[in-house]
């Protein structure tokens, strides 16, 4: 059992501070899988022989004396039952996992151990707030190049992370806590970013601006090439291809066209809070220009964004994401729009984790065909970097994060930190065909409705959209579907497809929160759970009259 964490060595340390209990005594039991003698009849978490308390009683007397600390009002006093359960658990050091599973008071002692710390740590990465744990937790999350929440653990070994939502269906390790994630290291690199403080503090509605463009995209945009040099003229059983726009549109232009949407947009909603564009919609200057609108007008951006092969890392265009919320932040509007740290702080790039392939049946549905040869695959040529997902938190009800087409598909390997923190509200940015309810984003999206719990959003371009002429047979055309640029899934209230009306190229999407109760295994009801869930969609023209 050693290797779980830096400091179980036997020299009589104990986890002062809660997520470092909580990695270790979660890891145990997500490594032995003994948290589920929770909903079994022998299984329960334990009172102190030495105060006759409760974990959660524990766990809330642990955050008191925190907080007395960091206030000055007394030294670091450990409750003794922490101790105590520390102890029982340390008695399985030189064990194996099994023998060490075997013995019911370490794996009642780890299981109180995650109660507490679960209770200790409220609102932790979710709670905008001047309370001292909170403040110092933050410090801590800096520290770790905000990896982790965990003060003696590296990210290295394990991160604990907030978390937005307990799983309420099967029997999980996730399922034992409200507020603390577990996250083993894997390949994929996940970054907590926030809590941000809305500048109009708790949103009652969510206004976002979805803009699906391009709306035009023209069969050149689409291009075979060469892997790399030596692949040119090489015998493969597939191609690559690469996608850029044949017509441009200026950083200055497509700036306007944005505020001119923004203005357009205040006929459906007070306040835009989000805008919102897919796949590849925007290259780096395009998205600069566009960022400056959002920041200058309080809003946040999303977007996908594109990078030329001639300024990407082994001369591959990248295909990335880019989350901007400092518009939506309380930070002042004066700070906002001088371009500068603040900015390059607030900013989060993510790239694509998986490359689209293109099959002989997608090459014919989007009219391919005399561009790209249906009778090989072909791949996206994009440079494939480090992997990683960015949870935003904006107040204490909205924690978000972003998939790129493929990623929202092929969840392997991200899926499981994204269902450990339970985000409120996925973005799945795509350049795919309509997003109708029986085609590939309805069934993934409601795979992440289920569990943990999130609302999921894909969105694809009107120009993508149009393109896509599937078939009812072969010799029937399918009706067309092609103003259908979204799709809203909410845990709650189910699914509904987003479209746009004739000549219309922007929709205002507005959500409102609906909060539950939801349970952990031990049965604890207490903590409140958030989902943003459909308020209406109105779509209308970016320039000019609806």
């Amino acid at each position: 059992m050693r290797y779980l964490g830096v400091h179980l060595d036997g020299t009589g340390w104990i986890p002062a501070w809660p997520p470092d209990a909580f990695a270790i005594a979660a890891a145990f039991l997500r490594r032995t899988g003994t948290y589920v003698d929770l909903v079994n009849s022998r299984g329960s978490t334990v009172r102190s022989s030495k105060t006759e308390r409760s974990p959660v009683e524990v766990g809330a007397q642990w955050r008191e004396a925190w907080t007395s600390t960091l206030l000055g009002k007394a030294t670091l006093s450990i409750p003794a039952a922490i101790e105590q359960w520390w102890k029982t658990f340390c008695r399985g050091l030189d064990r194996s996992f099994m023998d060490a599973a075997r013995d019911s008071q370490i794996v009642a002692a780890a299981q109180s151990l995650c109660v507490a710390s679960d209770i200790a740590c409220e609102g932790l990465g979710v709670t905008p707030s001047k309370d001292p744990f909170l403040a110092i937790s933050q410090a801590v999350l800096d520290r770790n190049e905000r990896r982790s929440f965990c003060m003696s653990i590296t990210p290295d070994k394990l991160a604990v992370l907030g978390k937005q939502h307990t799983p309420q269906r099967g029997c999980t390790i996730r399922s034992l806590t409200h507020h603390l994630s577990l996250y083993p290291p894997s390949e994929i690199k996940a970054y907590w970013a926030g809590p941000f403080e809305p500048a109009m503090g708790e949103l009652d509605v969510l206004n976002l601006l979805l803009l699906p463009w391009p709306t035009d995209v023209k069969a050149s945009d689409f291009r075979i090439v060469a892997r790399r040099l030596s692949d040119a003229g090489s015998d493969t059983s597939h191609r690559y291809f690469e996608y850029h726009p044949s017509s441009h549109v200026a950083p200055t232009v497509m700036g306007r066209r944005v505020a001119c949407a923004l203005a357009n947009a205040r006929a459906h909603a007070d306040k835009i809070h989000g805008i919102v564009l897919p796949e590849l919609a925007l290259n780096s200057e395009q998205f600069e220009a566009v960022e400056r609108v959002a920041v200058a007008e309080g809003a946040m951006l999303i977007s996908g964004v594109r990078t030329p092969a001639s300024e990407s890392p082994k001369g591959m265009p990248l295909n990335m994401c880019a989350i901007q919320p400092l518009g939506l932040t309380a930070v002042p509007l004066e700070s906002r729009r001088r371009r500068s740290r603040l900015w390059d702080e607030t900013r989060r790039v993510q790239l694509k984790h998986h490359r689209w392939c293109l099959d002989r049946n997608q090459i014919m549905q989007y009219g391919l065909g005399g561009r790209l040869p249906a009778s090989r695959d072909c791949w996206e040529r994009i440079f494939l970097g480090e992997r990683t997902i960015y949870f935003v938190t904006l107040g204490s009800w909205l924690t978000v994060c972003v998939l790129l087409c493929e990623d929202l598909a092929r969840q392997d390997p991200v899926a499981d930190v994204i269902r450990a923190v339970g985000p409120n509200l996925v973005f799945a940015l795509l350049m795919d065909g309509p997003q109708l309810r029986h085609r590939w984003p309805s069934r993934y999206a409601s795979v992440l409705a289920e569990d943990p719990g999130c609302s999921v959003l894909p969105l694809t371009s009107l120009g993508m959209a149009k393109r896509s002429r599937p078939r009812d047979s072969e010799e029937t055309p399918a009706a067309d579907r092609s103003s259908v640029i979204a799709l809203w899934r909410d845990a709650i209230f189910g699914e509904r497809e987003l479209l746009v009306e004739p000549n219309h190229d922007a929709c205002v999407l507005s959500l409102v929160c609906r909060s539950t109760r939801e349970y952990t295994l031990d049965g604890r009801g207490e903590d409140q759970s958030h989902f943003p869930v459909f308020a209406g969609a109105y779509s209308f023209r970016s320039e000019g009259d609806s």
